[in-house]
């Protein structure tokens, strides 16, 4: 039997409502701190704070943390990158040098780190120009790896102008990396690389941090009394725990260049150049990896020979989210200078996308096809509050695939935009000064600086997505968080589900999907109503144009109130007996009624006889959506609950209204 079905479409709609987001995690240093802690292999930790600034320097302090069961028996390191400024004072660390990249050891005083304790050293520098801050790029010790433990470092290029990625403005490779942090000898580990959305590159405060500023994006440099806001850090909480489980994770850092770029009408929010600057580091790691240049000793580790890219997954948040679409597409377009230049063969194994931007290039909508694919729709998303993550997915089922990979949405109530990133501390909110949720519970408070309970949903379904869908290990059986055809697991929150299996007509049979005029199913013949009710064929508000939906509207309910879709003409049917579920989008309309709107799922034999009846009740909730955000969630029915039907010829699907809409509509 094949494990995927076929398709049915179908709308609830009634009075339209609307609602969301914006920004994550904070620091309480007086300035800011300039990135969040790295985290050595070994438990040893470093995180670098701005204490004071002023217009030709500022000054430093870092506190070297261990998280080691041991103490350090005396070595311990710091990475340091000052850049163009010249160190004049120091303290409690022996210093390499004074500019650029710098490593600093201990002096004999704090040479041992007790376990669980820390020791603070600090500088100050000197700058050419206001707004240079120094990075941290590494951290290590003399003590054995950490069993389950993962190392976090960062590798960071100067600027330059790139033509491949822009010809019109300087960009810079840098990119925070986590691994596990003991290797296994002789092991290749799979890849996942991250991209974030647009936000300011500058902030100043604290609790929150308020980001306001964009100087970073064209300079370099930021304003005197702010801080470079790290917001490929954002993703710790994800990445953290991919990498304990034996992942390497990329975090790509977007923000010089390409936050103050200017739109073009062919790229209205700068989706290319975030793909191609993705492609750019694919390039690098591949480098690293076949031996062509030497490893970063930042990096803590030699990946010669080290990264799987047969199994690479992608990740990317608001705009991040189409860039890692576009990479994923201009890595397989015809003429690509991609395959040539990444030094090994690259297998996308899945793409991930929290809260995405669908704006396409050159008038090109962007696809994921041939790769599984999910999408988190914030339902209190302020900053993209018509969620068009949906359209790729409404676009996708009609789009065949060699073998099928799903797709699916993941419609998280209560969550808003920015709180996925966690160092975008300043909740979005519409332009009425509206942040919360307005007829749902929050799953954040707007006065707060983030939430955990907000990213624990993007952790899990993260987690899932890629534990199932990429590397030699991959559990599939974790892809059940996103198909409607299993329990939702226990958790404080909820979430709707929207799901296709992909493939051909083979795995996946579209059955109706309301292309036709109305009166008209999609195989040209009549449809049949019975008792009082209407029914439309129109395009659904917020969707890709490419979606028809049925509007159901004006139903007087009873045993006798139905709508049929009519795919075969009586005495013939369609052979159903190699499929497993009737899979149906439907949504109701939001209303002031807070009850929830039910129908009944009969097939229709070839002889006209029908089939038991099936309430929708069972495998869809059919209540008001969040802030009338119709998203049209999946229900998926197994053929073996419809008693009575053969499936060896069956001609159509009715809906029979028994119960009251109560003026809402479906």
């Amino acid at each position: 039997m094949h494990n995927l079905q076929s398709r049915w479409d179908m709308w609830v709609a009634a009075a339209a409502l609307a609602l969301v987001p914006a920004c994550g995690n904070g620091s309480t240093e007086p300035i800011g701190a300039s990135q969040a802690a790295l985290q050595g292999a070994n438990g040893i930790g470093a995180d670098l704070v701005i204490d004071s600034q002023w217009g030709q320097g500022y000054c430093a302090s870092i506190t070297v943390s261990n998280q080691h069961a041991s103490a350090t028996t005396g070595t311990w390191s710091v990475g340091l990158d000052v850049g163009t400024g010249a160190i004049f004072s120091s303290w409690n660390g022996t210093f390499s040098g004074s500019t650029g990249q710098i490593t600093v050891t201990p002096q004999g005083s704090n040479a041992a780190i007790p376990a669980s304790g820390n020791v603070q050293l600090g500088f100050c520098a000197n700058i050419p120009s206001p707004g240079i801050q120094p990075v941290i790029l590494s951290v290590s010790s003399d003590l054995p790896p950490m069993g389950n433990g993962v190392a976090i470092a960062e590798y960071k290029f100067p600027a330059a102008i790139d033509a491949t990625v822009s010809p019109d403005y300087a960009t810079e490779l840098w990119a925070s990396f986590y691994r596990p942090t003991s290797l296994e000898a002789g092991r290749q580990y799979p890849l996942l690389v991250f991209v974030h959305g647009n936000h300011p590159t500058c902030g100043t405060g604290q609790n929150p941090r308020v980001d306001n500023n964009n100087q970073y994006a064209a300079t370099g440099t930021c304003p005197a009394n702010y801080v470079v806001v790290p917001n490929h850090r954002g993703y710790d909480y994800i990445a953290t725990d991919l990498a304990a489980r034996g992942y390497f994770v990329v975090s790509i850092n977007t923000n010089r260049g390409i936050h103050a770029a200017s739109s073009s009408p062919s790229d209205e929010l700068v989706i290319g150049p975030r793909g191609r600057l993705l492609l750019r580091h694919l390039e690098r790691l591949s480098r690293w990896d076949s031996g062509a240049e030497p490893t970063p000793t930042e990096l803590g580790v030699d990946l010669h020979d080290r990264i799987d890219f047969d199994q690479v997954g992608l990740m990317g948040h608001s705009r991040g989210g189409e860039a890692v679409r576009f990479a994923y597409n201009e890595y397989r377009r015809s003429g690509s200078p991609w395959p040539a230049l990444i030094e090994s063969p690259v297998s996308f194994r899945g793409i991930f996308e929290i809260g995405p931007t669908d704006q396409g290039q050159n008038g090109q909508r962007l696809n994921a096809d041939q790769t599984a694919w999910n999408v988190i729709l914030p339902a209190c998303d302020w900053d993209l509050s018509d969620l068009p993550g949906l359209r790729p997915f409404d676009r996708m089922m009609s789009i065949p695939e060699p073998e099928p990979f799903f797709k699916s949405f993941y419609h998280v109530w209560g969550a808003n935009h920015n709180y996925y990133n966690s160092e975008w501390q300043v909740a979005d909110g519409n332009s009425g000064g509206i942040q919360g949720c307005i007829d749902h519970e929050e799953l954040f408070d707007p006065l707060e600086y983030g939430s955990p309970a907000q990213r624990e949903t993007g952790r899990l379904a993260a987690v899932s997505f890629f534990t199932a869908n990429v590397g030699p290990d991959r559990d599939e059986a974790a892809n059940a968080l996103f198909d409607p055809a299993f329990p939702f697991p226990n958790v404080p929150y909820r979430v709707r589900r929207g799901y296709h299996p992909g493939g051909d007509s083979a795995d996946s049979l579209l059955l109706e999907d309301f292309i036709g005029p109305t009166g008209t199913s999609s195989y040209g013949l009549p449809n049949t109503t019975g008792g009082t009710i209407s029914v439309e064929h129109i395009a659904s508000s917020g969707h890709d144009p490419s979606l028809s939906v049925a509007w159901i509207h004006d139903v007087a309910e009873g045993s006798s109130t139905f709508f049929q879709s009519n795919w075969s003409p009586v005495g013939t049917g369609f052979d159903l007996t190699g499929y497993d579920t009737l899979d149906l989008r439907a949504d109701r309309g939001w209303g002031s009624d807070p009850a929830e709107a039910s129908f009944l799922v009969e097939l229709v034999n070839a002889d006209d006889s029908r089939s038991s009846a099936v309430a929708i009740d069972d495998y869809l909730e059919l209540g008001p959506p969040p802030r009338a955000g119709i998203t049209l969630p999946t229900a998926r029915i197994p053929l073996s609950s419809f008693s009575g039907a053969t499936l060896g010829s069956v001609r159509g699907a009715r809906l029979i209204f028994t119960t009251p809409l109560n003026g809402n509509s479906v």
